[in-house]
């Protein structure tokens, strides 16, 4: 399965703000149970991608990337409380937002309608949300083409918007609006894709990278001094194109998600950053291919890297595991997760969770909508998270505050709520239909009926049985995922699951009939019988080679086909068979034979009773019955007609077998001659 290229969202890790919160942190993860729910799926607006959570205010906030290429459009706003929804303006094509807690504002990029080339309708801004009464303002820099990420500092009250275009950053001051523009003075010919910050020590960290793969350029991290907005470049001469970043203000340390340039050398890898020193370490897990995000756990100092793949391209890309310490790895996979996207982590429960985009038909080979995975922190275990009303997680946040975890999914218009705390009594099972051919998947108990409906909840322990049934011109070719093998699919619903149906398309192909399996003809007589030729599994239009051949008795019948050629194409063709018969049976009795059998029993029959009378009486009556008796057999003999010459007619059977060949292809069928 090919890597594909998709729109990447990041998300901004919450950080932690005091010592006390620290203690707090600690003392919840002992007594965190384990337990994860889908507790409801909120609409939202056209194409969810950038999330976030104000953990102060129990606000969600939404941007919904698609109002039209030159339209505006909007920022859904989700009350945690009651999942109750709310819409805000924004502007073209919001596509990240982040919050700042502590003046309750939220501030959303507006990517606008540019291309590369600079041809624009619409160059974007950032919408200004007052989360007191959602009543916006919007901020625009003149040197700015294309805002794509943000990143808020509370201690200074400042936003930095990376500019995807116009290849710079905008600060935006948060008591004034005012805005002050940053060149990347390394970055020319490059896109500012991503960004983050740390508030202890008030640097911002810009990834540069050339927006398409296309042109080689490698890509670099520009590192903003907060303080006097001077600039530093940092280049890892293994990284291809910095894709995601975050922060540890704990330990100063900066990791980077490096897509890679498949399909060249090189597959992506992680670059770490020594804040202090601004070195490089470079990561590599041979497993995985193109990271797409990157998260911290700032109380266990883990790093949790999602890729979008591994080296066998299957699409499972997993998450690889980073010890903050020895910078050693491990890999975790969700064999029901395609394509993991984006990743956050609650470092309250020790646990993370992971957006798996899933495919896209028909650019992708696969019909996998998407699911959550989640990754116990203690001991690296896993559990899928299918939202069946879901398709397309893009985005995810978290309120380790409510245990609450947001997601965004893209094509389905709506956010996947997770309650963390909450035992599922339901888990999901998702059908996946694969394979160029089709057909029906049904469950029992009742629930999948795919491809009308592909999804369903069924209680936790619970047995579903899954039977396929193919489509004409199509042959059922086996279970993947939770079942395996072509006979029927048990599961048992301990988790939420994906099973995958694959139906093969058959070749084209052909059959032949005959009107009549079954004919009678006389001797030396001539019959015709109707061959039809028959396309099987959609149109044949191949040209097919017809034959016949007899077996049977000597002298044998002749046959032939009229026409010997016929290509069907979408609909039947025929030929005709002609049988000849011999003109003499070859059952003719033999005569000498046949006939000095009968003779003979003509003599031996009156001799027999003559035999039985002359056993009796006296000897005179004896020599008169003896004459009497030899004259008996020449009696029989003559009414037996032992001195006749002719002959009889019998029955003949031969079987006609007709070949159609084409290629590789042949099929036959039989005609039974009977000739009397």
């Amino acid at each position: 399965m090919a890597c594909k290229s998709r729109v990447i969202e990041t998300t901004s890790t919450n950080y932690l703000k005091s010592s006390l919160f620290f203690f707090l942190l600690t003392v919840m993860t002992t007594g965190h149970a384990w337990a994860q729910s889908v507790i409801a799926t909120v609409t939202v607006g056209s194409a969810p991608e950038g999330v976030a959570a104000d953990t102060v205010t129990n606000q969600i906030y939404v941007a919904n990337f698609h109002g039209g290429n030159i339209s505006p459009s909007t920022v859904t706003v989700i009350d945690g409380a009651t999942n109750a929804t709310s819409t805000v303006p924004a502007g073209v094509r919001p596509v990240a937002v982040a919050v700042n807690e502590v003046t309750n504002r939220i501030y959303v990029a507006n990517l606008g309608d540019c291309s590369p080339l600079g041809i624009c309708n619409s160059e974007g801004g950032v919408t200004v949300i007052d989360g007191a009464t959602n009543s916006t303002t919007t901020i625009t820099d003149s040197n700015a083409n294309g805002p794509r990420a943000l990143a808020v500092n509370e201690a200074t009250n400042k936003v930095y918007v990376a500019n995807l275009w116009s290849g710079n950053v905008t600060v935006i001051d948060g008591a004034t609006n005012s805005t002050t523009t940053i060149s990347l003075p390394n970055a020319s010919g490059l896109t500012a894709s991503a960004i983050a910050l740390s508030q202890v020590t008030n640097r911002i960290y810009v990834l540069n990278n050339d927006g398409t793969g296309l042109t080689g350029k490698p890509g670099n991290i520009t590192v903003i001094d907060g303080s006097t907005n001077s600039t530093t470049t940092i280049t890892d001469p293994n990284a291809v194109f910095p894709l995601a970043v975050a922060v540890n203000p704990v330990t100063n340390k900066i990791y980077v998600a490096n897509l890679g340039d498949y399909p060249g050398s090189n597959h992506g890898n992680v670059t770490v950053i020594d804040a202090a020193t601004n070195t490089t370490t470079t990561i590599t897990d041979p497993s995985a291919l193109a990271p797409q995000a990157v998260a911290v756990d700032t109380v266990t100092n883990m790093i949790y890297v999602a890729n979008a793949n591994d080296s066998a391209l299957t699409g499972i890309g997993g998450v690889t595991i980073i010890d903050g310490i020895t910078d050693a790895i491990s890999t975790v996979r969700d064999p029901n997760a395609m394509f993991p996207q984006a990743i956050a982590v609650d470092s309250v429960t020790n646990t993370i969770y992971v957006a798996n985009q899933g495919c896209f038909p028909p650019a992708d080979p696969c019909t996998n909508p998407g699911s959550v995975t989640v990754i116990n922190g203690s001991t690296n275990s896993v559990s899928t998270i299918i939202d069946p009303n879901a398709r397309n997680p893009t985005g995810l946040t978290l309120d380790p505050s409510t245990d609450k975890t947001y997601v965004a999914n893209v094509s389905s218009n709506n956010v996947t709520v997770i309650d963390g705390g909450a035992t599922a009594t339901t888990q999901t099972l998702s059908l996946l239909l694969a394979g160029s051919g089709s057909g029906t998947v049904t469950s029992n108990p009742s629930g999948v009926n795919c491809p009308t409906s592909c999804s369903s909840s069924f209680p936790s322990g619970s047995v579903v049985n899954l039977a396929a049934s193919a489509a004409s011109g199509s042959a059922f070719a086996g279970w993947s995922g939770a079942c395996s093998g072509t006979g029927g699919c048990s599961a048992t619903m301990t988790g939420a699951e994906f099973v995958t149906a694959t139906f093969n398309t058959l070749p084209p192909d052909f059959s032949l009939s005959a009107a009549t399996p079954g004919l009678t003809v006389q001797p030396g007589g001539q019959m015709t019988d109707i061959i039809t030729i028959a396309p099987q599994n959609g149109s044949f239009a191949s040209a097919i080679q017809l034959s016949c051949a007899v077996s049977g008795p000597s002298p044998v019948l002749t046959c032939a086909l009229s026409p010997t050629s016929v290509t069907p194409g979408a609909n039947s063709a025929s030929s005709a068979l002609t049988i000849n018969a011999p003109a003499a049976s070859a059952t003719l009795r033999p005569i000498i034979g046949q006939h000095l059998n009968e003779c003979l029993c003509a003599a031996l029959l009156p001799m027999g009773v003559c035999m039985v009378i002359l056993g009796g009486g006296s000897r005179r009556n004896r020599r008169r019955q003896l004459l009497l008796c030899s004259l008996l057999p020449l009696q029989f003999l003559l009414l037996a007609g032992c001195g006749n010459s002719g002959s009889q007619q019998g029955t003949s059977n031969y079987t006609v077998t007709i070949t159609g060949t084409s290629g590789a292809t042949h099929h036959t069928t039989q005609v039974v001659v009977t000739v009397q």
